[in-house]
């Protein structure tokens, strides 16, 4: 199992820093006795990548669980409720600079892994599945009551 810390800097609306007194999550797995990796930019998707892949060899090896954490970021409030009056907008405005989907998408243009007409295709194939996926769960009938009670595991 592999479990992962989207460290995004704050715990609700209050800086991490003032909630816990250890620089880096990952550091708490050792309480547990299960290496901890850390992945210093989250917004890069190949060193995420990278990352995940070490743990999953750790995994599949058949030495047990492994907590990862990623040090990313997030534009909007916790919740919808949530102005976000506890950042600047100078800060949320840094963070936005270190978009891993536009980041991701100029790599593989640079590199020439894929081109701007290869991307724009999978964003009209994506927005497709999407819009699909949309009206299929509009158009479905609730689950019956019951159901919330399925595949539930309990020692």
């Amino acid at each position: 199992m592999i479990f992962y810390c989207i460290n995004n800097g704050y715990g609700i609306s209050a800086d991490i820093k003032k909630m816990t007194n250890v620089e880096h999550i990952h550091h708490r797995s050792a309480a547990y006795g299960i290496p901890g990796m850390f992945i210093e930019d989250g917004n890069n998707v190949i060193d995420v990548y990278e990352g995940f892949k070490k743990a999953v060899d750790h995994v599949r090896g058949g030495n047990g669980p492994v907590l990862i954490e990623s040090v990313t970021y997030r534009w909007l409030g916790h919740s919808s409720s949530d102005p976000g009056k506890y950042r600047t907008r100078e800060e949320v405005e840094l963070w936005k600079q270190k978009d891993p989907i536009e980041n991701l998408r100029n790599y593989l243009i640079e590199n020439n892994i894929a081109s701007v007409e290869e991307l724009e295709e999978i964003q009209a194939q994506v927005k497709t599945a999407v819009e699909a996926s949309v009206k299929f769960a509009e158009e479905s009938p609730f689950p019956p009551l019951e159901s919330a009670f399925e595949d539930i595991y309990a020692d």
